[in-house]
């Protein structure tokens, strides 16, 4: 990937709360022409800078009431498996998100259920799987997102 200068960040940034900002919001934001500033996009996006544009649908039009974190540890020796297992989860319309991640847990998932019985069944269904060691869940109180510039 090539070097993404100061105003490429910016543009990221921006683009990263709200990626319908139109060349004209973008260009008052950070003092690029309009068409510079959509230049610069169309480079972000071809060089892959910017990997993918999606929508963030509210959980209420979904019926997942209820967003839970859920930590996992893997059984070690078996990436096959664990990439299988991964696999698997994405297909699953409950999970909205996976990370690989460093420390105690191998993975964390973002999970939306309709309710706290319907995340029961859910991990009755899914967490048990000789790949999985264990797990543990955090239960979403409130979500904050950043206010667009």
């Amino acid at each position: 990937m090539e070097h993404l200068d100061d105003f490429d960040h910016q543009l990221l940034d921006l683009l990263s709360k709200d990626s319908r900002q139109t060349g004209k919001q973008l260009s008052e934001k950070i003092g690029l022409s309009p068409a510079a500033c959509l230049r610069r996009v169309q480079r972000l996006r071809e060089t892959g800078a910017i990997e993918r544009e999606v929508a963030v649908i509210s959980p209420k039009v979904t019926g997942g009431s209820v967003t839970l974190l859920v930590m996992l540890t893997l059984v070690r020796g078996k990436p096959d498996r664990a990439a299988l297992l991964r696999r698997n989860f994405l297909k699953r319309p409950e999970v909205k998100k996976i990370y690989h991640v460093t420390g105690e847990a191998d993975l964390v998932l973002t999970v939306q259920c309709a309710s706290m019985e319907a995340y029961a069944a859910f991990t009755e269904a899914h967490f048990y799987a000789d790949e999985i060691k264990g797990f543990d869940t955090i239960v979403v109180l409130r979500s904050y997102d950043p206010e667009p510039d």
